[in-house]
């Protein structure tokens, strides 16, 4: 019976050992895709001639240096691919949104490119 002990104490002392890491993926992960979307926002916003696209860009940088702070090097190729995919994932639903021809899908890309952007921007502390 101490043998069994032993080996669920050892098995919840490395669970217990994995979920740091796991957080600090699923933190890089997040702040990856937020940088991504920030982007495309930026972007959208210079093609448009949307006055928004300074404080945007401004927005972007921050996002970049806490993607810099949190990711670790060994994971930057990891890290810039889903930047990219997320980045290219809105800026898809922003073409939709303004320029779609189904008004449903239309509607439904803009609320959810706003719910994405305003999910990002409660990650930021002057938010």
């Amino acid at each position: 019976m101490s043998r069994i002990k032993t080996l669920i104490a050892g098995a919840l002392i490395m669970t217990g050992l994995s979920v740091p890491a796991r957080a600090q993926d699923d933190l890089v992960l997040i702040f990856a895709g937020c940088t991504g979307r920030i982007s495309a926002e930026m972007e959208f916003a210079w093609l448009m001639g949307d006055v928004r696209a300074d404080a945007l860009q401004a927005q972007r940088q921050r996002f970049v240096s806490i993607l810099d702070a949190v990711m670790p090097t060994e994971r930057a190729r990891e890290t810039l691919n889903h930047r990219v995919e997320a980045k290219l994932a809105h800026s898809a639903m922003l073409t939709t949104a303004h320029f779609g021809t189904d008004a449903r899908l239309s509607r439904l890309a803009k609320q959810q490119t706003q719910l994405n952007v305003q999910t990002c921007r409660t990650l930021l502390l002057e938010s």
